[in-house]
């Protein structure tokens, strides 16, 4: 009877220590999140496509991001592509609200209307990248809400020591993903790198953070490229930042579908 006891204990301790955040984790989250809080920023980034073959395809685009909620680091996010001349004027409007599903608005110049992204499809890749439209939402910000988190220890990438650090979904959330990893810089707090998984547990693709440092004369850093490998496929996107702004103000009604709609 002892046995069984300590045996039913023994499991039900697992259970709850698998159920919730450990603190260690916690805290680094939390620093990573003040470590990429702001008010609003705006920059260029352009993105090449490169199929397992080789084949490249590259697009250039204007970005903006506004905070809508630094309580609960909840941004709004517009992707206006400039070129190349097929694409010009297509963009994409992400808006994300405390306790709801993020908005997400595709504008086609071609119809010029928006469609709204459905949560089915947000497991779909964006404008042929391979970054899907659940990626761009949690490029603004990490929903710690729908998330345990757990500490693995710590490693080296690159020779910057990093906190590695396990995100499993609650029940409930709406994810493609399985599980990812998440490398936390321990200088400047920000993620050098993560995996993917999907949900069957096999590694899906990997983001690799590059060439961090401070955004023109400020102490906010960033990486100012970034790298986002399909595993599975062998196909990979690249992206290059430029001329970031941030903090410099931003007007509300960009992030709007009537933006969208009426430049």
């Amino acid at each position: 009877m002892k046995h069984i006891i300590f045996t039913f204990l023994g499991f039900f301790l697992h259970s709850m220590l698998m159920g919730q955040s450990s603190a260690d984790a916690l805290t680094v989250i939390d620093k990573y999140l003040e470590a990429t809080a702001i008010e609003n920023l705006t920059g260029k980034l352009t993105y090449t496509n490169i199929s397992r073959t080789g084949r490249t395809q590259t697009r250039t685009l204007q970005q903006y991001i506004r905070s809508n909620d630094p309580k609960e680091n909840k941004y709004s996010l517009v992707l206006e592509f400039v070129s190349p001349a097929d694409v010009a004027g297509t963009a994409t409007l992400t808006v994300q609200q405390p306790g709801k599903e993020d908005e997400q608005w595709l504008y086609l110049p071609a119809v010029r209307s928006s469609k709204r992204i459905s949560p089915s499809k947000k497991s779909d890749r964006f404008m042929g990248t391979e970054m899907t439209y659940e990626d761009l939402s949690n490029y603004l910000s990490e929903n710690i809400r729908e998330f345990h988190y757990r500490m693995l220890g710590e490693e080296s990438l690159n020779g910057q020591k990093a906190f590695k650090i396990e995100a499993i979904p609650i029940d409930g959330t709406l994810t493609q993903y399985g599980k990812r990893h998440l490398w936390i810089d321990q200088k400047t707090y920000l993620m050098l790198r993560t995996e993917f998984f999907d949900q069957k547990g096999s590694l899906l693709k990997t983001y690799t953070a590059l060439d961090i440092r401070p955004i023109g004369n400020t102490s906010i850093y960033r990486a100012h490229k970034i790298e986002l490998e399909n595993v599975q496929t062998g196909n990979k996107t690249e992206v290059i930042y430029e001329a970031f702004a941030i903090n410099n103000g931003i007007n509300a009604t960009i992030f709007t579908k009537t933006w969208l709609e009426t430049r």
